[in-house]
Formats: C-alpha cells, structure tokens, sequence
C-alpha cells in the first residue's frame, strides 16, 4: 500500500513543482505580462515564434512538397512519421556520421525559405543507434509531423514549430471520367 502511495504520490509532486516553477517564471517576468487595470483581460506572454507552413495538408506517395520557412528560424528539423519514430532531417554538418547525412546542413537550412521534399525519395537519419545509413521516411499512411527548433529533444512543444501532413501511401487516385460520350 505504501508503494502503491509512493507511486501516486512522485507524478502529483512533479506537477505540483511545474505549475509552481511556471508561476514563478511568470512572476518574474515582471508588471509587462501583468494586467493594467484590474478589469482588463489578463494578458498572455508568448514570445513569436518563426512560422512553417505548407499549401498540401494531403500527400501521395510520389509526390512533392514544399516545406516555408520565415526567416530567421531554428537550425534543427525533424519528422515523427505515424508510430512515433523520430528522423533528423537538417541538422549540422560536423554532425553527420558514416552515410548519415542530412537533407540539407544547418548551417546552409538557416538562410533557406523554404525545403522541396519528395515523399518517395525521402530519406532521413532515424536517430537509432547503430544505424548508420539514412532510412526512407514515408513509409506508411498517416500523419506526419515536420519538427522545426533549435532543440528538438524536449518534451515541451510550446517551444517548436510543427507542421503536420496526411500522407496516404497510395497514388494519388485518378479524377473520375464524367463526361457523356453520345452514341
């Protein structure tokens, strides 16, 4: 029972420590993220971070996107394909090991405005140990979500960009005929 308690206990005390760490983060902040009035809706904090976009929310295997960035912007991009699995898309140079190398390095990705990437020529670094060659990432149907910041291991996405695809593994099906041929 004890241990059972000790068990419940360490999560609700970590929750407790953040909630008390992000108040006292806030506080320190000072009177700018403070209401001026005491009737005034309270104001949020939030520090603007570089957008990344792109026009297809849908993909196809075979096909192409492209992947806007503003300027300027993190130098880390990644992917999480639909089970979870991490891929280090850009990363930089000095990085790179044995046939892992990135789509681009980060000190080139910096000054990009944006990245075209084909879904079935994808290939990235899977972040697993021992593995020593780029993997293809569009692998299966599902969401896909492209990771931009400057540290991509954190389990704080307040401090990422994130941009998600609907890939289906499939071609794209073909538009149905509906004209009339007359006799």
């Amino acid at each position: 029972m004890f241990i059972l308690k000790l068990i419940l206990a360490i999560p609700a005390a970590g929750l407790l420590l953040s909630g008390t760490l992000q108040s006292l983060q806030q506080s320190a902040k000072g009177p700018a993220s403070q209401p001026i009035a005491p009737n005034a809706p309270a104001s949020t904090y939030m520090e603007a971070k570089p957008k990344m976009w792109t026009e297809k929310e849908y993909l196809y295997k075979g096909e192409s996107f492209d992947l806007h960035f503003d300027l300027p912007h993190a130098q880390y991009l990644g992917v999480i394909d639909p089970d979870g699995k991490f891929f280090y898309v850009v990363f930089p140079a000095e990085n790179a090991v044995g046939k892992l190398k990135p789509l681009v390095t980060s000190e080139q990705f910096v000054a990009l405005r944006s990245l075209k990437i084909n879904a079935q020529l994808f290939t990235a670094d899977p972040y697993i140990y021992g593995v020593m060659e780029n993997q293809p990432v569009f692998q299966k149907s599902g969401t896909y979500r492209f990771v931009l910041g400057e540290d991509l291991h954190t389990d704080d996405e307040s401090s990422l960009v994130i941009v998600r695809i609907q890939y289906v593994h499939n071609k794209r099906p073909s538009p149905q005929n509906t004209s009339i041929v007359s006799l």
